[in-house]
């Protein structure tokens, strides 16, 4: 269930909300986690045993990471749920490959799976085998209660597209936790700010984007790869950090504080920077169970870079089964091991802005070919090209999004709300009443929008 869909909004979620203030304290877990059940069982009921599956799977496992076997356990437990993550997202894609050496040979092709991606296995995966290590480590006991774990993997605000939690950041949350109206306030300020992003600004990016990548890249001109590109940059961005901040905001309402997701990346001045800018509860995943694991940066400079190059592989073939999303982590990863050495010298906005956006044509297009005449397009490389005919998608809400979505790229707003800020303070009703106006407009602007226009496409559901 989108959560930024009408049914969520208007029914769903207000059903949760009361209803989780209605119940004694002492039932809310319970509540969440079957609340948390039923709302994944609505985009796809078949592979809610899979969930759970992998709920009691890494319960048992986790109860046997205490005695002498434990490594043995952990072990186990690591390869049953990246095997579990292998066969759902990875089957059909390995079994193609393997196709194209078979029939060299003459061979009959194998069959080739036909399975349905479950929506948020990628994420809550990751969160069972953190569980498992963090355990392993003795950094969290095991958890006896079958309920607590299960809450802690199918949160459902979290669930589908994260952030990425650890087990020991959420344990005493789940525990005990305080519901303030500081809490409230705070959580219905970052979901409906969340929303805006997705709704208002991202999926009228998405419009115009799935209009330009659905041209013939061989015959398309450079202002228009251009463009479609820098509006993909901006979809992705608004669209997950938006979900990011649903996800924090929803959190809240119940009590918990999640970890933040994005902190205005395209403002980074190196690829390093990026990644501790984007997504940062995937690449704090990696960094401490892979990178380090590893050996991390404590070996030699060929070993630090080979590592780097590891990480951002599996980083790459984490958000999909295809060769073009590998290219885009060995892409990041070859831009960080070379801001290692001393000898480069590129650095600044600039370069890091136009790195990711020749990243992102290998993450948009859906093969390595179309990713080359994209860039060909980019630099007026085709010869004879069709002009896109923008007075017919170019319209006021374009414009007006896109000037927002440039500007929202770089915090250069921040002095400016921290002096009024200043102000507004010495004027409490004031404040609470332009900050409860502006929510109210973009509730009934992010409504309307829902209602008029049935693109509401969420990048991140297929990973």
């Amino acid at each position: 269930m989108l959560f930024s869909s009408l049914i969520f909004l208007w029914l769903a979620l207000p059903l949760i909300w009361g209803g989780s203030w209605l119940l004694p304290r002492r039932w809310l877990n319970a509540f969440l986690l079957v609340v948390s059940l039923l709302v994944y069982a609505w985009g796809g009921v078949s592979y809610s045993t899979l969930l759970l599956g992998s709920i009691g799977m890494n319960y048992l496992l986790g109860r046997q990471l205490r005695g002498s076997k434990k490594k043995f356990w952990l072990a186990l437990g690591v390869v049953l749920n990246l095997l579990l993550l292998g066969i759902f997202k990875y089957a059909a894609f390995a079994t193609t490959e393997f196709n194209r050496l078979w029939t060299w040979f003459g061979e009959a092709p194998l069959p080739v799976p036909d399975l349905t991606l479950p929506l948020g296995i990628s994420f809550y995966t990751f969160q069972a085998i953190s569980y498992l290590v963090d355990t392993y480590r003795g950094v969290t006991p095991p958890q006896r209660r079958l309920d607590h774990l299960g809450l802690y993997i199918a949160f459902f605000p979290q669930l589908i597209a994260g952030p990425i939690v650890r087990y020991q950041d959420i344990r005493e949350q789940i525990l005990q936790r305080v519901r303030s109206w500081e809490k409230t306030h705070e959580g219905i300020r970052r979901f409906l700010v969340g929303l805006a992003k997705k709704v208002l600004i991202a999926n009228t990016l998405a419009g115009i984007n799935e209009e330009i990548f659905a041209l013939d890249f061989t015959t398309m001109d450079p202002l228009t790869a251009w463009v479609g590109i820098v509006s993909y940059a901006g979809q992705i961005y608004y669209d997950f950090s938006g979900y990011s901040d649903m996800a924090i905001g929803l959190g809240l309402l119940f009590g918990f504080r999640l970890p933040e997701n994005f902190n205005f990346p395209y403002a980074s001045r190196s690829i390093r920077e990026f990644w501790r800018r984007w997504h940062i509860t995937l690449g704090a995943w990696f960094r401490d169970y892979l990178y380090i694991p590893l050996g991390g940066s404590r070996g030699s400079n060929w070993a630090t870079s080979r590592n780097l190059l590891l990480v951002f592989m599996a980083t790459g073939i984490w958000h999909g089964a295809a060769w073009s999303f590998l290219l885009w982590g060995l892409w990041h990863g070859l831009f960080i091991a070379l801001e290692r050495q001393r000898w480069w010298p590129l650095r600044g906005v600039l370069y890091a802005f136009l790195v990711t956006l020749f990243g992102w044509v290998l993450f948009r297009t859906e093969s390595f070919t179309l990713s080359v005449q994209y860039y060909a397009a980019m630099f007026g490389l085709n010869g004879e090209t069709i002009p896109f005919d923008w007075s017919f998608y170019w319209n006021r809400e374009l414009s007006v999004v896109s000037v927002v979505t440039l500007l929202g790229f770089w915090p250069w707003w921040r002095p400016m709300t921290d002096r009024w800020g200043e102000i507004l303070a010495r004027r409490p009703w004031l404040k609470e009443s332009l900050l409860t106006g502006a929510l109210l407009v973009l509730f009934l602007l992010c409504t309307n929008s829902l209602v008029n226009n049935n693109l509401n496409p969420f990048i991140y559901f297929r990973f």
